[in-house]
């Protein structure tokens, strides 16, 4: 396998599917609700949750609980979680790079095998928030969104970089 084609491949995509990302939680409405008295809520969370973490009442509450050791507002600092996302994001581009690659077919084809392997990542990761915890309808048809188009458009581009680097000999 061409050492360009797993390095730039990386990186390229890694680039797109981060710019997707983007795309999905920043431009486009989230399906994300506010609390009717938020500093009440606040006050309830610190004085009953240890500490971070996943949180399931009895009585059928479900919460995903996030506090900064400072309580302060985590977005007004992105640039961290920004910089843990492209890492993630290249780290993942280049396992499409290696699926992509030991997949037959033309660059079509490819795509559409990315984003099959995209709906199982789905199926088995996203779709048991809905059912198990009940995640709503809106927010697990952005996730959809969201996680089958960077692997439609990440197996797109990675079979168009096979196509002009990959294929042939180191």
């Amino acid at each position: 396998m061409n050492a360009k084609y797993l390095v730039a491949g990386t990186l390229i995509l890694g680039v797109v599917i981060f710019m997707w990302g983007a795309v999905t939680h920043a431009l486009l409405p989230q399906p994300l609700h506010t609390f009717t008295n938020g500093d009440a809520v606040v006050a309830a969370m610190r004085a009953n949750a240890p500490g971070n973490g996943v949180f399931l009442e009895e009585h059928g509450v479900f919460a995903a609980i996030s506090f900064r050791p400072d309580f302060s507002d985590k977005s007004q600092d992105l640039k961290p979680d920004l910089i843990f996302q492209f890492i993630t994001d290249t780290a993942g581009s280049l396992l499409l790079l290696l699926f992509v690659a030991h997949i037959s077919g033309s660059l079509w084809a490819r795509a559409g095998w990315s984003a099959v392997a995209g709906l199982a990542a789905f199926s088995l990761k996203i779709m048991p928030y809905h059912t198990w915890y009940g995640f709503s309808h809106a927010f697990i048809h952005q996730e959809l969104l969201d996680l089958v188009g960077k692997f439609f458009i990440g197996g797109l581009l990675a079979s168009f970089l096979w196509k002009k680097w990959g294929s042939t000999s180191s």
